[in-house]
């Protein structure tokens, strides 16, 4: 598979370096720049068809590599004693320096590369985390407070939205549906796993209306057979984009999480009125999913946002809805819709963050 665009990186804290691929300036005036954090499994380079098309929507596209995504800084042990932990205060304290370490990220880029300012939900940045990378926009979201002031400062003049785009309950503290069953998680060969997994989050589901808000509309384990997202890529090609170890290993950890430490981090993301009012208080949150997403995914969207009008059930007696955030229950593409359709991956995007 070719590179079309070289692999930048910055070093954001004591030796922790990103790796991320930029579609680079776009001439004018204004444009808006997308930032990615990709899902489980898979790198940054999942998002490459959406660069060649970003300059004609006026918008720059990053891609970075997470934290074990060579070439990114690997996890040392130092860093995963928190969340091997099995407590609140390790876990939280875990997904707290990935948050500061991702908000660091954002504002070197948008100082070093003289990105616009936002206006409005224009300009500057929209953060977009892509399935298990919407659990890393949480963090970022929750943890505004334990940023330097130089960094709050000036990510307050540059981030202007957050999108998490088809994000599973484990990650935002909504449990399973009862009796929902994803059998692959208990194979024991990493290889095999990974391989179930991408079987399952690339196919195609027939679901009947993603808006309707009714179980019954939704698909959860048949798909169609439309070919899986990626079916064309040799095993090479497809290992570029992919780590089965990461996936079974860090990724592992993440999925792992209580969901007590899960449902905190989303409260005080979208629901702790204290710190939205001190900080970002403008920030815009946006959740999206698609026609052809897995059902699961859709159903904890509306459920979701069942919990804007009363979330205290979920997330604790002081909950309370903080944010400005919307749904976009979008009528066509799948989990990989940025890579079956890039055209209206982006037309989507650009929707979503405009609500």
């Amino acid at each position: 598979m070719p590179t079309l665009i070289q692999l930048e990186s910055l070093t954001v804290s004591d030796g922790v370096s990103y790796y991320y691929y930029d579609s680079g300036d776009v001439p004018g005036n204004t444009y808006t720049t997308l930032v990615f954090i990709p899902g489980m499994g898979f790198n940054g380079g999942v998002f490459r068809k959406l660069f060649p098309l970003a300059a004609a929507h006026r918008l720059r596209i990053v891609s970075l590599y997470r934290r074990d995504y060579n070439p990114t800084t690997s996890f040392r042990d130092a860093d995963l004693a928190g969340l091997v932990s099995r407590t609140v205060e390790g876990q939280e304290g875990f997904l707290r320096s990935q948050a500061v370490d991702i908000a660091t990220f954002l504002v070197m880029f948008a100082r070093e590369q003289h990105i616009p300012l936002a206006e409005g939900s224009s300009g500057g940045i929209a953060l977009v985390g892509w399935s298990l990378g919407s659990l890393h926009t949480h963090a970022v979201m929750a943890h505004l407070d334990a940023l330097p002031s130089n960094v709050l400062s000036d990510l307050e003049k540059y981030l202007h939205t957050v999108v998490c785009h088809d994000v599973s309950g484990v990650f935002i503290g909504i449990p399973n549906l009862p009796g929902f069953n994803m059998k692959w998680w208990a194979e024991t060969d990493v290889e095999k796993r990974f391989k179930l997994f991408y079987e399952l989050v690339a196919a195609h589901f027939p679901n009947k209306d993603v808006t309707s808000g009714s179980i019954d509309d939704l698909e959860f384990y048949k798909s169609t057979d439309k070919a899986h997202s990626m079916h064309e890529l040799s095993h090479e090609e497809f290992a570029e984009l992919t780590s089965a170890k990461t996936f079974g290993a860090s990724d592992a950890l993440l999925v792992s999480i209580q969901l007590d430490v899960v449902r905190a981090t989303t409260r005080r993301a979208i629901f702790d009125t204290a710190l939205a009012e001190k900080f970002l208080p403008n920030l815009h949150v946006r959740y999206m999913c698609g026609g052809a997403s897995p059902g699961f995914v859709v159903w904890v969207l509306h459920e979701l946002r069942k919990c804007l009008a009363d979330p205290k059930p979920i997330y604790g007696p002081d909950a309370e809805k903080a944010r400005d955030v919307k749904f976009k229950f979008q009528a066509e593409g799948n989990h990989f819709v940025f890579w079956d359709e890039p055209e209206v991956a982006l037309e989507q995007y650009i929707a979503t963050i405009n609500l």
